[in-house]
């Protein structure tokens, strides 16, 4: 993980992990990442983990915690390029949380949902689906 003291910038080929807490934010058919899986509204920003620094398993801690945190199941990640943001106008602002110095937000995006929505389309096409997280030992 990153060193919490040294937060550096996001960087445009830096890799992304989005969370999906929904089963319905992937496609059965093709293992394929829907838009909804992008879409901030009502919030402001979306929530993602950086992979720097981080091993597989680190990013896997983290999306269980989150999961807890939110009493939901963990079905997989949503992994993108930042550059995939800020080709859609978006930013990608280093935002560490004590629990994941690897956070960060999306944001910069417009206040309509339709509006969120097309970009949110123009994302998941450029997402890579990673399902069946590790089980944890009891």
């Amino acid at each position: 993980m990153i060193d919490p003291a040294h937060v550096p910038p996001v960087d445009p080929q830096e890799m992304l992990a989005r969370y999906v807490l929904y089963r319905r934010y992937v496609r059965s058919s093709d293992q394929t990442v829907r838009p909804e899986a992008f879409i901030p509204h009502p919030h402001v920003a979306l929530s993602v983990t950086r992979h720097r620094e981080a091993s597989e398993a680190e990013i896997w801690d983290v999306g269980a915690q989150v999961a807890r945190g939110q009493s939901k199941t963990l079905y997989g990640r949503a992994d993108l390029p930042a550059q995939a943001c800020t080709a859609e106008g978006l930013r990608v602002v280093e935002a560490p949380v004590a629990a994941n110095p690897n956070h960060a937000n999306i944001t910069g995006w417009p206040s309509e949902r339709p509006q969120q929505k097309m970009i949110a389309m123009v994302i998941a096409e450029k997402a890579r689906y990673v399902s069946d997280p590790p089980q944890s030992q009891p």
